[in-house]
């Protein structure tokens, strides 16, 4: 059973247009708001400088905890394995505390920064 209103024959949406009439091409008209919109501002890469310490304390984790695991007698391949995964379970909240530091430092503002070109001017001394 059909659904809806009517006798249950489809009706064309367009009007049938005769056969030797070509048919009219559809142009699409471009928003105006869409040209207009600002573009956004570019995303600025994370601070890796500010990451530094807390990737070498991960590093030294991973170092310390292969070198016992060497030391203990495992083997060199598992030792690695095993080293990797301990550092990353243990040093979990550090890698946290990383990505934050490089996002935050990463988000400040260009124009925030000194700019190591111009140097505020020395007050003149009294007397000279």
């Amino acid at each position: 059973m059909a659904r809806g209103r009517g006798n249950g024959v489809a009706k064309p949406k367009t009007p049938a247009q005769p056969k030797g009439q070509p048919a009219k091409p559809k142009v699409a008209a471009t928003p105006a708001k869409s040209a207009a919109k600002a573009r956004k501002p570019e995303i600025e890469p994370p601070d890796l400088k500010a990451a530094l310490p807390y990737f070498l304390v991960r590093i030294a984790v991973f170092v310390v905890l292969t070198m016992v695991l060497i030391a203990v007698g495992v083997n060199v391949i598992w030792s690695l394995l095993f080293g990797m995964a301990a550092a990353a379970v243990v040093t979990y909240p550090i890698a946290r505390i990383q990505k934050r530091v490089s996002r935050r430092q990463g988000d400040t503002p260009a124009a925030a920064k000194p700019d190591k070109a111009a140097k505020p001017a020395k007050p003149a001394k009294p007397g000279k």
